[in-house]
């Protein structure tokens, strides 16, 4: 735990990470989001989109791609990116991380839960806005204009 603690304040104190939220919206103009594992650390039993952190070398295209693998078990056409945006430290989340949003599309398979995922569901926009999100997810929706 010393170890993990000692991490955390090196990020929080030296160094931003790169988040790869993605945005995938159905035919009904509904948008997928994954409720994440209980025994998560940071946002347990959240909803959130589905996405995650860039790996060292590599791109945000190929990362949003692998954590869609991963989590939802889906092959993704990146149509665009959107606004990027920034999580601050916070008594919820000690770190700080740039979020750079990408519109996918699904080209293969149907979207399962996985990995940290424990739920996945379609929201229509009015219901995203009456449910809290992770990190910085409902406030990159607005910027999208999505809800």
């Amino acid at each position: 735990m010393e170890v993990i603690n000692l991490f955390i304040k090196m990020l929080r104190n030296r160094y931003v990470l790169a988040g790869v939220p993605a945005i995938i919206i159905n035919s009904k103009k509904e948008i997928l989001l994954g409720k994440r594992h209980k025994n998560l650390l940071y946002y347990p039993s959240i909803w959130g989109l589905p996405g995650g952190v860039i790996d060292y070398n590599e791109s945000a295209e190929n990362a949003v791609k692998r954590e869609l693998k991963e989590e939802l078990g889906i092959t993704v056409k990146i149509i665009k990116t959107g606004k990027p945006s920034m999580i601050f430290p916070s008594k919820e989340y000690p770190l700080q991380v740039l979020e750079i949003p990408f519109y996918c599309k699904i080209i293969k398979n149907k979207p399962k839960a996985k990995d940290e995922t424990s739920e996945i569901k379609w929201f229509k926009p009015k219901e995203i806005k009456n449910i809290k999100l992770a990190y910085s997810h409902k406030r990159i929706l607005k910027q999208e204009g999505l809800i």
